[in-house]
């Protein structure tokens, strides 16, 4: 059997340090010992390791164990300090920007309007709020490790290509590129939707979920999934468009072009169009979901119905994703749940009725109403999983999705 050749041992090493970090970040903070026992590595390696990470600021010390019988041990916890990330959401007519530290925490938040939808117009307004929220921070782009960037839209990761945007009718765009060729940091681009379900898995409820989904309800509708413990993004990245399961043949057009598709019967626009075309009476119509829970609220009936009946295709729609999939928990987030019962009620009811017999009973469900800000923090989500993630991923290149961190 021949040696280990140097850049197997490079590969190991880098690995096990990589699984030291996650051990701290997950679970700190630990002794060297604990470290030890959850990581299965020599005691010697893990205090090499644990050196490094700390000469290099990555880890910090943060006092002893309670005492058991034999000497106290310093604990280690990950410094979240050691890094910043920059998360940038675009919309249709703004971009949203924060500066967060390596456990997702916002350090800094702006917002900065969208003067165009041609890529020049977007590329140039993402670099312009970068440098001023790194500027705002008071931190140097020295200490930054990434920019995430999260839009609508169809979206491969690995190669930072958005093949099809529907607010910006953007085609086969190299956005990661663009960016990258006038700020000089690593950019990161995904689906929205993915980067808050990374960060649900780095910091939030699905921390230690094999599979999981997170459905996000608002101006559009959209889903992330993590599977075995993996962000799944599919072949193109194209995964998870639950807003786009057709489910009427003849309902109304969607802003992807087809017809019938569950975020044309069911999202926020879609609550309001239901009240316009049907309230004849002359009374103010609504022009945000806001409004259209005020009226709720007031009693009116067709503000109700109109809400009751998106819960019901929502609801029918998640059913689908619980025969196909049976996620051990579902995170219903995004601006539009903040319609509480109005919709909720609606859903659960629908998916009790569609659901296969038996498959919901270990279904967790979550209600968690997203702001831009936590738009924002999802989209530096994206780099800091990167920062954690398995050096054996990347030198396969990410062939399955971003791994388990």
């Amino acid at each position: 059997m021949s040696a280990p050749r140097r850049g197997d041992r490079d590969l190991i090493k880098a690995l096990n340090r990589n699984l030291v970090l996650n051990i701290v970040r997950r679970q700190g903070p630990l002794s060297r010992t604990q470290i030890r026992d959850l990581s299965r590595l020599s005691m010697g390696a893990v205090s090499q390791i644990t050196a490094e990470l700390l000469d290099e600021g990555w880890v910090r010390e943060v006092g002893e164990s309670e005492p058991t019988g034999g000497r106290r041990q310093i604990l280690l916890r990950l410094r979240p300090q050691a890094g910043y990330a920059v998360g940038v959401k675009l919309m249709e007519d703004r971009i949203v920007c924060a500066v967060t530290d390596l456990e997702v925490s916002e350090v800094l938040y702006l917002e900065q309007p969208t003067l165009g939808h041609s890529p020049e117009v977007v590329v140039s307004a993402i670099v312009s709020a970068v440098r001023q929220a790194i500027v705002d921070a008071g931190i140097s782009s020295r200490q930054v490790l990434g920019i995430g960037v999260g839009l609508a839209g169809v979206v491969n990761m690995q190669s930072g290509v958005v093949h099809y945007s529907p607010f910006f009718q953007w085609r086969e765009l190299p956005l990661a590129d663009l960016i990258a060729a006038q700020i000089k940091l690593p950019v990161y681009v995904d689906n929205d939707v993915n980067t808050l379900t990374l960060t649900e898995h780095l910091f939030g409820a699905g921390h230690d979920i094999e599979n999981f989904a997170v459905i996000t309800v608002g101006r559009g509708i959209g889903m992330g999934m993590v599977l075995h413990h993996r962000l799944y993004q599919g072949g193109p990245g194209g995964a998870g468009e639950f807003g786009h399961l057709t489910l009427d043949v003849d309902g109304p057009p969607c802003d992807c072009g087809k017809r019938g598709c569950l975020e044309a019967l069911a999202s926020d626009p879609a609550v309001i169009r239901y009240i316009q075309q049907r309230r004849p009476d002359g009374r103010a119509l609504p022009g945000t979901l806001l409004d259209v829970i005020a009226a709720a609220d007031g009693g009116d009936a067709l503000a109700r119905e109109a809400l009751e009946v998106s819960g019901r295709y929502i609801g029918l729609g998640l059913s689908m994703i619980v025969n196909l999939l049976c996620p051990t928990l579902i995170v219903l987030s995004g601006e539009g749940v903040i319609a509480g019962e109005y919709r909720l009620a609606p859903i659960r009811e629908a998916l009790r009725r569609h659901a296969f017999n038996g498959l919901l009973d270990n279904v967790s469900f979550i209600i968690k109403p997203t702001d831009d800000r936590a738009w924002a923090r999802g989209a530096a989500g994206l780099v800091v999983a990167k920062s954690f993630e398995s050096p054996l991923v990347k030198a396969e290149g990410d062939r399955g999705g971003l791994g388990a961190t």
